[in-house]
């Protein structure tokens, strides 16, 4: 017949064993890690990929952006201004519209993001010296990028008749480079960056409370319930999952588009066909 001992009640180590019992602790944890090597492998994992996407694959500097080039008149001057604007590598000459009625309706469906409008009788005021006015449109909705884009494409049109026949040589332009920004002129960094962050915080807050509510299930003991009926461990977190995000959209989308007096963002229709 065998006996049955007592339990023996467990000792805690004295004031002093803080840095042991600390210790431990961690120790197991490595070894649990070690032995955990889909947990080690995300750890490793996951910040060198949000290092190349936030360090490299997120960039500010404009490439092949669409524009689109109005030229009232079909001159050496104007060909040159085209040929400088498909020659670089941060602008795409898209389209070739005929009217301003048409650049407009391109700009608000955002077709292009940038538009050149060439004014009629530009080679002959260029070649007086009368210093005619040629308009630059920009969809400012990004600030930081249209602005960086502005810069590169002014420096574009100063060098583009610096190759030309009779244009006078002069320290200054011989033309001037009148700019418009559309739909963010007073560049309100809030207009981008609010609307993006609606997907970031839905995602990271759903993240977090889906988590919590499966950290519940476990500790009341329910989860072994849950996982015993016939239902998929994916049709769990999607259950888990979708309440959240049903609960939490409709709130912070109505924050992001109904125009807060600490934000200001108004929106407007898309004239998109």
């Amino acid at each position: 017949m065998t006996h049955l001992l007592p339990p023996q009640t467990a000792q805690r180590l004295p004031g002093g064993g803080f840095s042991r019992k600390t210790w431990a602790m961690l120790v197991k944890e490595f070894i649990q890690l070690k032995r955990d090597r889909v947990s080690f492998a995300m750890i490793i994992m996951i910040p060198l990929v949000q290092l190349m996407l936030f360090g490299y694959a997120i960039n500010t500097n404009p490439r092949d952006l669409p524009t689109a080039v109005l030229m009232q008149e079909s001159t050496d001057l104007s060909r040159s201004i085209l040929a400088a604007l498909e020659n670089t590598k941060y602008f795409r000459v898209t389209q070739l519209p005929h009217s301003e009625a048409e650049v407009d309706e391109l700009l608000a469906s955002g077709t292009v993001l940038f538009a050149v409008e060439i004014p009629a009788r530009f080679e002959r005021s260029v070649r007086r010296g009368d210093k005619p006015a040629m308009l630059v449109i920009a969809d400012a909705t990004d600030p930081v990028a249209s602005g960086t884009a502005l810069g590169t494409l002014n420096m574009v049109l100063q060098t583009a008749l610096s190759h030309d026949r009779a244009v006078p040589d002069k320290p200054t332009m011989p033309f001037e480079i009148r700019t418009h920004a559309r739909y963010n002129p007073a560049a309100v960094t809030a207009l981008n960056i609010v609307p993006g962050l609606v997907g970031t915080i839905l995602t990271l807050t759903m993240l977090i409370f889906t988590a919590l509510s499966v950290t519940r299930e476990i500790e009341r003991g329910t989860m072994e319930n849950l996982l015993s009926m016939p239902i998929t461990p994916v049709e769990i977190m999607l259950g888990k999952i979708i309440p959240y995000v049903r609960c939490s959209s409709p709130p912070i989308c109505r924050l992001a588009t109904r125009s807060p007096p600490w934000h200001r963002i108004n929106c407007r229709p898309c004239k998109c066909r």
